[in-house]
C-alpha cells in the first residue's frame, strides 16, 4: 500500500460494526463506521464524543453488519446557562453591532470558562474576530456570535467559517429582554442542529415577532452589501 494511504487510513480509519459485538473502544480522533444502517462517522475529542450518520444503506443490499445509533455527548454535560447569559450581556455592550466570544474546555477541569474574542472589524451586519488564547490543556469548544438586533440565521459567511469540530451559536434580537438564538455542532462540513434553552420558552408576542422579522431583513440587507463592497 502506498504510504500516503496508510499515514491516511491511520488518521481516519474505516471498521465494521460488529453484528453481535461491541465495537473496540478508540482514543482521541475519527473513524468511519460502515453498519447495516449506514455509513456514520465517530468523532472524539476531550470535550466530545459524537456517532453521526453520513448516508443511510441503499435499500434493498443487506449488510452482514450491526446497526449503529447517532448520538451526542459533551464531556461537560450540557452548556452552562450562566456562561451564555455572561455571553450575552457581554455582547449588549457592543449593540447595534455584532459580538463574539468563545467557550474554552480545559481537560484539566473538565469545565468551560468564558473568553470574548477580540474584534478585528464589527458592524451591525459583520464581524471579524480573533480566538482567544487558550493554555496547554485547553481547547475552544462553542464558537459564539451575535446578529445584533437582527434575527439569528446561519449565513453563507458562517457556513464558510464553520469549519473543523465545535459547537456553534449564533444569537439575534439582543434588544429583546430573551434573545433568539441558533446552535449547531459542526463537524467538518457536517451540521447537526442542538436544542438550546430558548426552545422551551412560550412563543414571543406578535409585536416581538414583528420587531425580529424587520430587524432580520434589515441585517440580510446589511449583509448583502457588506458582502458587495468585500
Amino acid at each position: 500500500m502506498d504510504p500516503r494511504d496508510v499515514a491516511l487510513q491511520s488518521t481516519c480509519p474505516v471498521v465494521a460494526m460488529p453484528r453481535y459485538g461491541l465495537l473496540p473502544d478508540m482514543q482521541n480522533g475519527q473513524r468511519v463506521i460502515v453498519a447495516a444502517n449506514g455509513v456514520f462517522v465517530q468523532i472524539k475529542l476531550d470535550w466530545l464524543d459524537c456517532v453521526q450518520r453520513l448516508m443511510p444503506c441503499q435499500p434493498g443490499m443487506p449488510l452482514p453488519y450491526g446497526h449503529v445509533q447517532e448520538r451526542v455527548a459533551f464531556s461537560f454535560g450540557v452548556l452552562p446557562i450562566r456562561l451564555i447569559e455572561a455571553f450575552v450581556e457581554q455582547a449588549r455592550k457592543a449593540l447595534p453591532n455584532e459580538a463574539a466570544g468563545a467557550l474554552v474546555y480545559s481537560r484539566r477541569t473538565r469545565g468551560l470558562r468564558l473568553a470574548m474574542c477580540d474584534a478585528l472589524r464589527s458592524s451591525p451586519a459583520h464581524i471579524d474576530y480573533r480566538l482567544p488564547a487558550v493554555a496547554d490543556d485547553e481547547t475552544v469548544a462553542v464558537d459564539l456570535h451575535t446578529h445584533g438586533r437582527g434575527t439569528p440565521f446561519w449565513s453563507p459567511d458562517d457556513d464558510r467559517d464553520d469549519q473543523g469540530i465545535k459547537v456553534a451559536g449564533v444569537f439575534g434580537c439582543l434588544h429583546h429582554t430573551r434573545p433568539m438564538a441558533e446552535f449547531r455542532l459542526v463537524l467538518n462540513g457536517v451540521y447537526r442542529a442542538l436544542p438550546h434553552p430558548w426552545q422551551a420558552v412560550v412563543p414571543a408576542t406578535e409585536d416581538h415577532q414583528d420587531d425580529a422579522l424587520e430587524a432580520g431583513v434589515l441585517h440580510k440587507i446589511l449583509s448583502l452589501l457588506n458582502r458587495a463592497r468585500a
